[in-house]
């Protein structure tokens, strides 16, 4: 599963939920500090497209008393590619892997349409 710091906040709950079913997910959170698909659309630099720093790595363990899930960070694509094959090896637990973006980092296919969005919807180019 792929999710955004922005929408995890608002479901991060449900982790309680995979671990008491025993699910056993690979979770990468893209942590880039706010609504990136929103800052595409408008408001790149706006405050109110940033949310609270949490701990992910300690929410994990807040829902998993029996320390059943593994967490990493990733800031790097070494770090990254590490975390990866922990999940690869233990496909048996929840694997929550957490990846450091910068706030704007984002692919095409997103920015394009949230040019195309901000324009549509606000009768104007705000990026070209």
């Amino acid at each position: 599963m792929l999710i955004g710091d922005g929408f995890f906040q608002l479901t991060a709950q449900e982790l309680s939920t995979v671990l008491r079913q025993g699910l056993t997910p690979v979770i990468i959170l893209v942590h880039h500090d706010g609504y990136t698909v929103e800052r595409g659309i408008l408001g790149a630099d706006a405050s109110y497209n940033n949310i609270a720093t949490w701990r992910y790595d300690r929410l994990v363990e807040a829902f998993d008393p029996q320390n059943l899930a593994i967490t990493a960070k990733a800031d790097t694509e070494d770090t990254l590619a590490a975390a990866l094959n922990t999940a690869r090896s233990n496909r048996d637990r929840l694997v929550f892997i957490e990846a450091v973006m910068e706030r704007l980092d984002a692919p095409e296919s997103l920015v394009k349409p949230g040019k195309a969005f901000a324009a549509a919807d606000y009768h104007h180019a705000l990026v070209s």
